[in-house]
């Protein structure tokens, strides 16, 4: 088993794209497990990046680290934010009625991906994130605030919350741009390359760290148009760790080649099943 020192985990928050399957609630415990169990000397490959929230620990511990996702859209929106100000962030909140016109067009934008993902209930870039009942009153108020007080965090605080906060209780919009604008200390990236290849287009890599979070097992979740298979991802992790540091993310992996070396028992599954809410997060090597 991996050890982890949890008196050096990092302080604040952690920080990354509010995407969905994203590891941002345990980022910074992995960061350290590999930190603490295999140094910091090598460069760190994120094959299935996603909303970069492994990618941006990672970084904010000074280490060098490939973020590559299949999606371009996703490492889009990262370094989009990255390079803004808090300006911009305020940009990203639309109305209902926006949000459905650009969810149907044909051709979107990096600021319209990044509107439909802040903007819909999950992140699921579909549904708006809140009811047509309460929509629009709750979109004026969350602008006023923005724009009146500047905040995206304390707006519990300010006097416009209080006189509406029967209405208002929660706005995940401020939330979720606050978390955005923390993507500001990353302006820095020399550490950082982005790609959006296929994961076997990683073959010839040698004495690195692999962190690999792939669409989990025996799930309806796509890869390239496909269902993903698993069998031959797990074929290509085993050779890959040959000649490299391989670690899965995942609740189970049924080849019993791998074992458990991690597990975090605060992160449990979410996926439509019975099983979820059971299961945990875990980290697997090869045995």
């Amino acid at each position: 088993m991996l050890i982890l020192d949890e008196k050096k985990i990092r302080k604040g928050k952690p920080i990354g794209l509010p995407y969905q399957g994203s590891k941002k609630k345990i980022s910074k415990k992995i960061i350290e497990i590999i930190k603490q169990n295999f140094g910091t000397d090598k460069i760190i490959y994120d094959i299935f990046g996603g909303g970069g929230a492994i990618t941006a620990e990672f970084l904010l511990n000074g280490l060098s680290v490939y973020y590559n996702d299949l999606d371009k859209d996703a490492t889009d929106m990262f370094l989009k934010v990255i390079s803004e100000d808090k300006e911009y962030l305020k940009t990203l909140l639309v109305s209902r009625e926006e949000f459905f016109r650009i969810r149907d067009k044909d051709d979107k934008t990096v600021d319209d991906n990044l509107k439909l993902l802040i903007n819909s209930f999950g992140n699921n870039n579909k549904n708006y994130l809140y009811g047509k009942e309460h929509a629009d009153i709750k979109y004026r108020l969350a602008l006023e605030i923005i724009k009146r007080h500047d905040v995206f965090s304390g707006y519990k605080q300010t006097q416009t919350w209080k006189n509406q906060f029967r209405v208002l209780q929660q706005l995940q919009w401020l939330q979720q741009l606050q978390q955005l604008q923390q993507l500001e200390r990353l302006q820095q990236l020399e550490h950082l390359h982005i790609t959006n290849l296929d994961y076997k287009s990683f073959s010839d890599v040698k004495d690195a760290v692999f962190y690999l979070d792939p669409p989990y097992e025996n799930t309806k979740q796509y890869y390239k148009g496909d269902t993903f298979d698993s069998q031959s991802f797990y074929d290509w992790a085993y050779e890959m760790s040959k000649k490299n540091i391989v670690l899965i993310s995942s609740y189970e992996i049924s080849d019993d080649r791998f074992k458990c070396v991690y597990e975090f028992k605060t992160a449990k599954s979410t996926l439509q099943s019975g099983c979820a809410g059971k299961r945990y997060e875990k980290l697997f090597m090869v045995k």
